[in-house]
């Protein structure tokens, strides 16, 4: 495709034009990456001519950039550049669509599946990827973690949790013929932003619900009702929206607000013959929270492929995912447990696993709190540490373009028993490591798989594994 052909596609859409030059010039690329941009590339960006910094950052962006085409909403004509169309926003995905459908064309034959929820969309979808595939149905996930099958990585970094409708259509053309099925984490933004838009899900499912993301949904009820879309809009017909079993409240309260949504409880551990030992049940799954998360999964595949179908898997074969209730065993029956947990709720639910599974330790927990997120929730889980911790280590998570001491302080607003505050994560890990004695754990909560530190817009490499691994191995 060269640019006259694409114009000719997006003439009804076009509202004006700078003068394009080399119109016989290639066009086989779509992205909304501006700073990246190759002459080959079509880029969608969205300009708001009002906002002082939003033209700032476009102009900044564009600096080096080399689109063969940009496309840019009505409004933002004050950009003089050449090779610029200027369209409605309303009209942007439906021009991205078409588009995609020339040159990343999806044939429908891979299977989509979302899950939802404030926590534990990523242990789902890395669930229910390594179920599908031991049950021979070969499958990837895509989510917090990145891109992965069943052997591992296959793009380690994409933009965010659920990436944007550009970036699916052109993973779902990447992957649809090596692949069967496509579990993919589906968060409340890219919900209430349409990221899907025409891509409608084989099932869907929703792990859980608590506060988060206020900064963004500005009430519980505009974040409830963002989530409830990956049925509303999205879910095939005669499909049903999956929740946990334990999720009961939850399920009536969907029921409540909107009496037609297909909703249905999935099967329990127990009522699979999935026994309690050790053996049968690895460590990972004696938590409520997991054991939910692969009732999700198995149920989603069941309802994918068959009963049968899944009737052999057994626990003890999945590999539980990066930075989800990972433990390092540091002698003298110690170990440090790294979790993603970053909301009230989901530390709430890792302090209750590890005091039930590891009843005779004692509990430490070295945890932060993001900046430039939801500033209510600081205190809330500054509560929730101190209803099960021993010890508590208040500390940096990624403190974006916040003050560190800041974040720190509004966690401490919600902590009324003993703490330390320690800036300078790294050293605060040490701090917790350093004294323990015996049968001891450290809770290490925020970031789970993260390898950076985000401080004023720069992403510093740090690992709470390496700092654990390095530490044992000097010790």
């Amino acid at each position: 495709m060269n640019k006259t052909n694409l114009l000719s596609l997006l003439n009804s859409y076009i509202v004006s034009r700078n003068d394009i030059n080399e119109p016989e010039s290639p066009i086989n690329n779509v992205t909304t990456n501006l700073q990246k941009a190759q002459p080959t590339d079509v880029v969608f960006y969205k300009v708001n001519p009002k906002e002082e910094k939003s033209v700032e950052n476009f102009q900044k962006r564009l600096i080096g950039s080399m689109p063969g085409l940009l496309i840019l909403n009505h409004g933002a004509e004050f950009v003089k550049n050449e090779n610029c169309i200027f369209v409605e926003e309303e009209h942007f995905l439906k021009i991205q669509k078409i588009i995609l459908d020339e040159l990343f064309p999806n044939k429908n034959t891979l299977k989509i599946v979302g899950v939802t929820g404030t926590n534990g969309k990523t242990t789902t979808v890395n669930l229910a990827m390594q179920i599908a595939s031991l049950a021979g149905h070969p499958a990837i996930s895509i989510g917090t973690i990145g891109v992965q099958d069943v052997n591992g990585s296959l793009i380690e970094d994409i933009e965010s949790t659920t990436p944007s409708y550009v970036e699916l259509r052109k993973l779902i053309h990447r992957f649809q013929d090596k692949y069967e099925v496509c579990f993919m984490e589906v968060s409340s933004h890219a919900l209430a932003q349409d990221r899907l838009f025409d891509v409608l899900l084989d099932g869907a499912a929703w792990t859980s619900f608590s506060q988060d993301h206020l900064d963004y949904h500005r009430t519980m009820e505009e974040y409830f009702d963002a989530k409830l879309l990956v049925e509303r809009r999205y879910l095939k017909e005669n499909q049903s929206l999956l929740l946990p079993a334990l999720e009961k409240e939850l399920y009536e309260t969907i029921l409540k607000r909107a009496p037609n949504t297909r909703v249905k409880l999935a099967k329990t551990l127990d009522e699979r013959g999935l026994g309690k030992t050790l053996e049968e049940r690895p460590l990972f799954y004696h938590s409520t929270y997991n054991q939910s998360n692969a009732e999700l999964a198995l149920q989603l595949n069941a309802n994918l492929f068959g009963e049968n179908e899944i009737k052999n898997i057994h626990l003890k074969d999945i590999k539980t995912p990066p930075g989800r209730f990972s433990i390092i065993e540091l002698g003298n029956e110690n170990m440090a447990i790294i979790d993603y947990a970053h909301t009230p709720d989901a530390l709430i639910n890792i302090g209750a696993a590890i005091k039930n599974a590891f009843s005779t330790h004692s509990l430490t927990v070295v945890f932060g709190c993001g900046g430039n997120r939801d500033k209510t929730k600081r205190p809330m889980m500054g509560k929730a540490v101190s209803e099960f911790a021993d010890k508590i280590i208040v500390t940096s998570d990624n403190p974006r373009d916040e003050s560190p001491e800041d974040i720190i302080i509004d966690i401490l607003a919600g902590i009324k028993v003993g703490y330390e505050a320690v800036v300078d994560r790294k050293k605060a890990i040490h701090a917790a490591l350093e004294s323990l004695g015996k049968k001891e754990i450290v809770l290490i909560a925020g970031k789970g798989h993260e390898e950076y530190q985000e401080i004023k817009g720069v992403k510093h490499p740090f690992s709470d594994f390496n700092i654990v691994t390095n530490f044992k191995v000097g010790q």
